[in-house]
C-alpha cells in the first residue's frame, strides 16, 4: 500500500521515465514542484488555493554574445506554495530546451540587524549589514511583469508592513539576475526600507 504522504514524491518519479516526455509542461511542473518544493510546499486538505496557482510565461531573447545567433525561448513557470496571514509563497520554474524543466533560484543578500537591545520589536534598529549571499527556492508576496521582464518579491515581517524585504530580479541573457535588494528592519511603526544593493541604474 502507498502511504498518503508519498503519493506525490512517487508521482514525480514516474515522469523521470519515458512517459515523461510525453506530458504536458504544466503536469510536469507540478510533479517536480512536489519533489523540489518539499514539505513545504505540500497543500493539505481544505487550505487556501488561489484562483492563479499556476501561471506560465515565454520570454523570447536574443544571446547578446553572438550576433548570429537565432532567438531563443525559455517558459517561466510560478506555483503557489503557501499561504500565512499576510504572506503568499511562490515557487519558480524555468524551461529551457537545452536544459529541460529546472527549479529557479534567486540570489538573496544574507544580512545582521543589530538592536538596541535583544528584542528588535522593541528597541532601536542601530544597522542592517549585508554579510553574503544565499539563494532561495521560494519568493515571497511575488509578482512577474512581462513588459519588464522582472519578478518582484514583498516579504512582509509582520502584518502592519513596517518591517520587511523585497527585491527585483531582471531576465538578463536567460537568467533572472538580482537588480535591487531592500530591507526595513526597524519595526518601528513606518515604512522606511534601507537598500542593500541596487544595480538597477547600471
Amino acid at each position: 500500500m502507498i502511504r498518503p504522504l508519498l503519493w506525490l514524491p512517487l508521482a514525480a518519479l514516474s515522469l523521470t521515465t519515458a512517459s515523461a516526455q510525453e506530458a504536458s509542461l504544466e503536469d510536469r511542473a507540478r510533479a517536480l514542484h512536489a519533489l523540489a518544493g518539499g514539505t513545504y510546499c505540500e497543500p493539505f486538505e481544505g487550505g487556501y488555493v488561489p484562483d492563479d496557482e499556476y501561471l506560465e510565461w515565454t520570454i523570447a531573447y536574443k544571446p547578446s554574445w553572438d550576433a548570429e545567433a537565432a532567438e531563443e525561448e525559455v517558459t517561466l513557470i510560478r506555483l503557489f506554495c503557501g499561504a500565512g496571514a499576510y504572506n503568499i509563497q511562490h515557487a519558480y520554474y524555468i524551461y529551457r530546451d537545452y536544459e529541460g524543466l529546472t527549479p529557479l533560484a534567486f540570489a538573496t543578500p544574507s544580512i545582521d540587524t543589530r538592536y538596541t537591545d535583544d528584542d528588535g520589536l522593541d528597541g532601536e534598529l542601530e544597522s542592517v549589514t549585508m554579510t553574503g549571499m544565499s539563494a532561495s527556492l521560494i519568493l515571497v508576496n511575488s509578482e512577474y511583469d512581462p513588459e519588464t521582464q522582472t519578478i518582484t518579491s514583498a516579504s512582509k515581517w509582520r502584518g502592519i508592513g513596517d518591517a520587511s524585504s523585497s527585491g527585483s530580479w531582471t531576465f538578463k541573457e536567460g537568467e533572472f539576475v538580482l537588480m535591487r535588494y531592500e530591507v526595513d528592519a526597524s519595526y518601528d511603526g513606518e515604512i522606511n526600507p534601507e537598500t542593500i544593493i541596487d544595480y538597477s541604474q547600471n
